[in-house]
């Protein structure tokens, strides 16, 4: 089996740990542009579409070790997303049966409009790559597969659909669950709204990675408790990081002193960006995915199958980086 881990970033990095077998630097900056994301695939409409990350590369690291296209080939999208890697697998193996995995049924039902000229050859299982051995057996699929591919984190249109309540900039109800249609899954709001300080504290500093977690998550407790807010939408929850972070901002220019570490980050892009992404990665539970995930699939992998990720910040790609780490120490 071969590992490849790639890095979608403003600067891709390339492994400096992993030996050449489990890694592969990439020379370029990956990007993701979306189009027509208002639109539902399910009206009639043109479905969107979006240009997918690292495309070109991907479908090179599932290729290698691959000989014979005239013999069928099974692979699986662990997050299909619109189908934008998918279309392109399709059409590099002609002979090979796809199974496309998301955990949003929405976005899913737009990869299905997207990809129905491949009827017949590709599967789409609403759910978790973490939970892909079931997914496997209910699309038919034999339990290993040549090539797998998982994508983190959320898609564009999440941040483009308002109603989603993913975008810090885009005013919509303050949702973030991949999947809408479970009403037995908590939103972003009911974690602001019930959640102590000390709670929202560690969500933004762990899954956030936010300098000023503490003070933001102290203004929103202040918020509920003092003025009985209720944080219904995304703006209400920008606006109170904003004060906030205003004030760090203000206080620094009028003490004159040289800026602390944490005052100086802010500015550079909008200052709730951080824990919008902590509270969707939360209300997601999306590092348990990364983390269980990725070690369940490996035992999915055929004789020189092949695993891709793509990763896009740290939180996603350092527990890669250590699992192919051990695996290599283990001489897996």
């Amino acid at each position: 089996m071969l590992l490849l881990r790639l890095h979608s970033s403003a600067a891709l990095r390339a492994s400096r740990v992993l030996p050449p077998l489990l890694q592969r630097s990439v020379p370029h900056t990956g990007s993701c542009v979306s189009f027509s994301t208002s639109q539902s695939a399910s009206d009639g409409s043109q479905p969107p579409v979006h240009v997918p990350v690292l495309l070109q590369e991907t479908v090179a690291a599932l290729s290698r070790n691959v000989s014979d296209d005239s013999k069928p080939h099974y692979f699986v999208d662990g997050t299909a997303g619109f189908g934008g890697h998918s279309r392109a697998i399709l059409q590099r193996f002609p002979e090979a049966k796809l199974l496309c995995i998301d955990r949003d049924p929405e976005v899913l039902s737009i990869a299905k409009a997207n990809l129905a000229e491949f009827h017949g050859r590709v599967i789409f299982q609403n759910g978790s790559y973490a939970e892909l051995a079931k997914h496997l057996e209910a699309a038919e699929f034999p339990d290993e597969v040549d090539g797998i591919l998982v994508d983190f984190g959320a898609n564009s249109f999440h941040f483009d659909a308002a109603r989603r309540g993913f975008s810090v900039l885009n005013d919509g109800p303050l949702d973030m669950r991949f999947n809408q249609r479970d009403s037995t899954l908590p939103t972003a709001a009911d974690a602001v709204n019930t959640l102590s300080e000390v709670q929202l504290t560690k969500i933004f500093r762990d899954y956030g990675e936010e300098r000023l977690a503490k003070e933001f998550a102290k203004a929103i407790v202040r918020e509920r408790e003092e003025r009985g807010k209720v944080f219904e939408t995304t703006r209400d929850l920008r606006e109170c990081i904003e004060r906030i972070a205003n004030m760090w901002k203000s206080g620094d220019k009028t003490k004159k002193k040289k800026k602390s570490k944490r005052a100086s980050k802010l500015g550079s892009t909008h200052p709730a960006t951080r824990c919008f992404q902590a509270l969707r990665i939360y209300v997601n539970d999306e590092l348990y995915h990364v983390d269980n995930g990725v070690k369940q699939l490996v035992n999915h992998l055929a004789p020189h199958g092949r695993l891709v990720t793509i990763a896009f910040h740290s939180l996603e790609d350092r527990p890669i980086k250590d699992f192919f780490r051990d695996l290599v120490r283990s001489k897996f």
